[in-house]
């Protein structure tokens, strides 16, 4: 996975791979009690920020979970409570290529 921008809702994000030792020291300040950062989401800054030692099945999975973070903020969602948007994005990450590949399956029944 290479650095990239995108642009959401008119705003340009940046996706930057990081050491994740950077990623955690950066974490503790929101987190005090964490243990391990994967990936982070800087809403104000418009970037995301994810480990670069990870194998790229992890990164991607990561990426994932910080680009729902960004979707949610950039829907206006932000005032959710911390711990659910945590599960949500965990959910989302997980789903997505099972979702995809679902959708594929049908549209290809369907031709």
């Amino acid at each position: 996975m290479k650095e990239i921008s995108f642009k959401i809702n008119n705003h340009k994000w940046k996706i930057e791979l990081k050491p994740g030792e950077e990623l955690l020291n950066e974490y503790h300040i929101r987190c005090p009690e964490a243990y391990a950062c994967l990936g982070l989401t800087f809403y104000k800054e418009h970037k995301i920020w994810v480990a670069q030692e990870l194998c790229e099945d992890e990164k991607i999975r990561t990426l994932k979970h910080e680009l729902t973070h960004c979707y949610i903020w950039e829907i206006g969602l932000y005032h959710i409570d911390f711990n659910d948007e945590e599960i949500v994005c965990d959910i989302v990450a997980g789903i997505y290529d099972f979702i995809n590949e679902v959708i594929n399956k049908v549209g290809e029944d369907n031709e």
